[in-house]
């Protein structure tokens, strides 16, 4: 969405499925130097990581990348699973960051769909000695009681830390936020008002790009493809009703409220 004015989309360089970032989730803080982050980011920034442009045919060595000159000398870089790096790119490289955060069980209702190993990330997550004393530690037990499973539950507790995470970015004043359901709710003068933020241009052009991605036809969330972003979006707002089972919602609501983040905190933000 945040491309439609022409802008140079980055797909998750740092998933480890692009083939050259070790593993997902990574942790890192901006007041020590990371040589390994600083050169894939680098290379990204330059364009040299092709197989991360988000554009037909980019990533054929002998595609020349002039004939994908960008329509704005910008860039955008979309990628979740280095969202544990939000505070140390955001602060090195100076950028200007979106958090968006999700509901609980959309996530839970997500991650279960595709099939995630769940509980090894959050070993990682216990291994990380920094992580952990900066972030995690008050959730320890937490993250050890689900690290040995791939549940609803272990699902919830990932959700939860990595949340945690973010959200004290979000208090550090890393970034803009935002929540997923409200640009589902309102998606046109949402995307409008990030766009001011972002001091991006919406012209008439993105605007109708927009309305055909936001009120397309409704399909159920399977029939998308995983990465697509031309959904109905009134219908993902709560695509996960029906798909999590009262007894699991219940639990997923109680993990919730264990990492004492103030988002979905009221009985409405529950109601399938």
């Amino acid at each position: 969405m945040l491309a439609a004015p022409g802008i140079w989309y980055i797909h998750e360089p740092f998933s480890p499925e692009k083939g050259r970032w070790p593993k997902s989730f990574d942790y890192r803080r901006s007041e020590v130097a990371d040589a390994d982050v600083d050169a894939l980011f680098d290379e990204v920034l330059s364009g040299g990581f092709r197989a991360a442009l988000n554009m037909p045919n980019a990533d054929y060595p002998m595609m020349p990348l002039r004939l994908f000159k960008p329509r704005l000398k910008r860039m955008l870089i979309k990628d979740p699973l280095g969202c544990l790096l939000t505070e140390y790119l955001t602060t090195r490289y100076q950028l200007q960051t979106v958090i968006l955060f999700r509901h609980p069980a959309g996530f839970v209702s997500s991650v279960r769909r595709l099939g995630w190993p769940l509980g090894s990330f959050l070993r990682q997550f216990l291994d990380d000695g920094q992580l952990m004393t900066e972030h995690l530690e008050p959730h320890r037990n937490l993250l050890e009681k689900y690290s040995g499973e791939d549940s609803v539950e272990s699902a919830a507790v990932l959700h939860g830390a990595l949340n945690t995470v973010l959200w004290s970015y979000v208090k550090q004043g890393v970034g803009s936020h935002v929540m997923f359901e409200d640009l589902c709710q309102d998606p046109i003068n949402k995307l409008q008002g990030l766009f001011e933020v972002l001091q991006l241009p919406y012209d008439e052009r993105t605007r109708e790009i927009h309305q055909r991605a936001c009120f397309g036809d409704v399909m159920s969330v399977e029939k998308y493809h995983p990465h697509a972003v031309s959904r109905n979006s009134m219908a993902m707002a709560r695509s996960w009703a029906g798909k999590i089972a009262s007894d699991e919602l219940t639990l997923i609501r109680e993990i919730w409220q264990q990492f004492g983040i103030p988002l979905y905190d009221r009985d409405e933000d529950w109601t399938p």
